[in-house]
């Protein structure tokens, strides 16, 4: 349950946004592309195939219970799976893998340009000016009539997520998958009855063409980063594609 308190903050912001413009992408709302940080320099190539947007309803097609089960380990009866907020979850006694944010858009060069805005490293500061944008927007379409939000509400969300991720956000390039791709390395804490929960993100954003796409990994007991994983899920997915 601690390790899942990002999805789950994650969520609730997506419920919270549910009434901007239907092509809005949560991850998008997120700090790393709100606010400034660091840009880096991503190589990416170009693809003839254009994926549509169809596609971003496949979820639980692209990432199936026998390749969860296969890299966890277990048998693929062990898995529960859920479809939540247009994210296909599997969860096993030990750990979870999730497959999300799948995004299409109208040319390569756009969805570039979203990927590079998308996941560069962030301040806490970055954060919690991100956050406090995103609690305007709300206020806004809130008095324009466009969002049947309490923007109280909206703040607790916020909140909580510039409190988690006070430490900033960070990720890492990872070579020779897809056209590009960025493993998010964000460590958090998580102070509940006195008690203080490490955990890290260990999800991998991946572009392909026009399609951008995340898979998570984890384990339950020590936290620690996954990226082998994190990487042979994302590799299973692009074959399917």
């Amino acid at each position: 349950m601690i390790r899942m308190l990002p999805v789950l903050l994650c969520l609730g912001l997506t419920s919270l946004l549910s009434g901007c413009d239907a092509d809005t992408d949560v991850r998008e709302m997120k700090p790393a592309a709100i606010a400034g940080g660091e840009k880096q320099n991503r190589p990416v190539s170009s693809t003839d195939t254009l994926f549509a947007k169809e596609i971003t309803k496949q979820q639980c097609e692209l990432l199936t219970a026998s390749m969860v089960a296969e890299l966890a380990g277990v048998d693929p009866s062990a898995l529960k799976q859920r479809n939540v907020a247009g994210m296909c979850i599997y969860s096993w006694d030990g750990g979870r893998a999730s497959l999300g944010f799948l995004r299409t858009r109208d040319t390569v060069e756009f969805a570039r340009s979203s990927f590079e805005n998308s996941y560069r490293n962030q301040t806490g500061e970055d954060v919690a000016q991100s956050m406090a944008k995103i609690d305007e927007g709300i206020e806004k379409r809130k008095a324009e009539g466009k969002m049947d939000v309490d923007p109280e509400q909206a703040k607790i969300v916020t909140g909580a997520m510039s409190k988690l991720f006070s430490g900033g956000m960070q990720f890492e390039d990872i070579a020779g998958l897809g056209d590009a791709a960025s493993f998010e390395i964000t460590r958090t804490e998580s102070q509940i009855g006195g008690t203080t929960y490490v955990s890290y993100a260990n999800s991998l954003n991946v572009l392909v063409s026009n399609l951008k796409f995340t898979v998570s990994f984890n384990r339950d007991g020590e936290p620690k980063l996954y990226r082998d994983e994190n990487m042979a899920l994302a590799e299973a997915v692009l074959k399917k594609l």
